[in-house]
């Protein structure tokens, strides 16, 4: 997918890196998100998070992270008699975190040594890896539109199929003037000079040609992925809809992600209003 990922979340998770280490010798975390509240329902194998509001259902899952991205899944369902609008673009989040332990005043904090498997906050994790801890957003965390993504990355598909199918007029005129330069030569005593400049033609026709040809795979193979990448998003991602009554309709949902919160708080629209479906955030020493 297109990195749109504002600056302060890419800081943040280079900052942070609670899921990967800071050395060798430091500690890592599995993480994972479920909901704060058990609803004993699932999708997939996944738990979701229930509420409802005006009569509206939703219904959201952790699906996975990405590189920069946190994944959920939201299910609406729709009992009354009016339409319902269902808009990616109106979800946002809140993250929370559990205070760092107290230190006696004067007296150096000690480096946290968690077990493995055992289950520990943001504040110790970062304190164990000796990182410092990120403050939290300064405002509500919106979920990315689908839509400006899916065109980009067609648009940008596009591009690169185009300039897999260029064709390369330079390397086609160094091809000609080596062969031509070959076919002169035959019946003919060439000079060391002459031979040696075309042999350095036809290495240069070659090489130019090879890289060529390289960069065309790579073109064409960078349109395939920006392709599949937008006809996945067309296919998974939530967009939006407006919600008959009677019908359901569920969808991903893309959100920066955030691995030094304890907790997130994803607001969802219902109506002209946001309802909540909170998440535990977890976090386990391999």
């Amino acid at each position: 997918m297109v990195d749109m990922l504002p600056l302060y979340f890419r800081s943040l998770i280079l900052l942070a890196g609670l899921s990967l280490g800071a050395t060798a010798c430091a500690p890592t975390y599995n993480l994972a998100l479920t909901p704060a509240k058990p609803t004993g329902l699932f999708a997939e194998g996944r738990e979701q998070a229930l509420t409802v509001a005006d009569s509206v259902e939703v219904r959201l899952s952790f699906v996975c992270y990405e590189p920069t991205r946190v994944v959920f899944e939201a299910e609406y369902y729709n009992p009354t008699s009016q339409p319902l609008i269902v808009d990616p673009v109106g979800f946002q989040y809140q993250a929370r975190r559990v205070p760092a332990p107290a230190t006696m005043p004067g007296r150096r904090a000690r480096r946290p040594k968690p077990l493995p498997g055992e289950e520990v906050t943001a504040a110790v994790a970062a304190a164990s890896m000796a990182l410092p801890l990120p403050p939290l957003p300064p405002r509500e965390v919106a979920a990315y539109d689908p839509e400006p993504e899916i065109s980009t990355l067609r648009e940008r598909a596009q591009k690169e199929a185009e300039k897999a199918a260029r064709i390369d007029w330079f390397g086609v005129a160094l091809s000609v003037a080596s062969v031509a330069t070959d076919m002169a030569s035959i019946g003919k005593n060439e000079t060391r000079t002459q031979f040696e400049s075309r042999v350095a033609l036809q290495d240069a026709a070659l090489t130019y040609n090879a890289i060529s040809t390289a960069a065309k795979i790579g073109h064409a193979l960078a349109a395939d992925v920006m392709q599949q990448r937008a006809a996945n998003l067309q296919e998974y991602a939530l967009r939006k809809v407006t919600l008959q009554p009677g019908h359901q309709v569920r969808g991903y949902l893309y959100f920066p992600r955030y691995d030094a919160a304890d907790a997130l708080v994803v607001k969802a629209p219902v109506g002209t209003g946001l309802v909540p479906l909170e998440f535990t955030q977890k976090r386990v020493r391999r």
